[in-house]
């Protein structure tokens, strides 16, 4: 399990290193693709199965396609590249390490124990992977599910509208 979890750990570290390295938008978003995969596999792990199938149906089927669409849509080509010397490089380094000491100071204060919580192991087995989650997103959070629904949907409009103002 520890050697499966280090391959899919090195998976998502290089998938995710591609979503922000490559130059060209379509590649950033097929390694983004490819780390949301990775990140289903590590569901699949946990024994999360339903988040499993809904990893790869939802975000890395149908959003990431969209995403695809509305990129390779908007002309790609056509954008400003940035400078290999430039400035953005210095403010990525410097977040990358705060973001990494951050990180570290919460795994080495074992800042990840959290507190138990109403759905304990034996609840869930009672009830239901699914049915344990679709209680939680329909009824706590379904505000943040909704909101997230219309951000999407307003990035897509947004996007086809300019690509085809850009056309015209």
């Amino acid at each position: 399990m520890v050697v499966g979890f280090a391959i899919v750990a090195a998976w998502e570290l290089v998938t995710a290193i591609g979503v922000v390295a490559f130059r060209k938008p379509m590649y950033n978003a097929l390694s983004l693709v490819a780390n949301m995969l990775g990140l289903a596999v590590l569901f699949l792990m946990l024994n999360a199965q339903f988040l499993f199938a809904a990893q790869i149906i939802v975000y890395a089927g149908a959003v990431m396609v969209l995403f695809v669409f509305i990129i390779a849509l908007m002309n790609p080509q056509a954008d400003i590249s940035f400078r290999p010397g430039g400035t953005e490089w210095i403010y990525g380094v410097v977040f990358g390490v705060v973001f990494a000491a951050l990180l570290a100071a919460l795994l080495f204060n074992h800042g990840l124990t959290g507190r138990p919580g109403a759905f304990t192991p034996e609840v869930i087995a009672a009830a239901g992977n699914v049915q344990t989650i679709g209680i939680a997103l329909y009824t706590r959070f379904l505000f943040p599910v909704e909101v997230t629904s219309v951000l999407l949907l307003v990035a897509a409009v947004g996007a086809v509208y300019l690509a085809m103002r850009r056309i015209r």
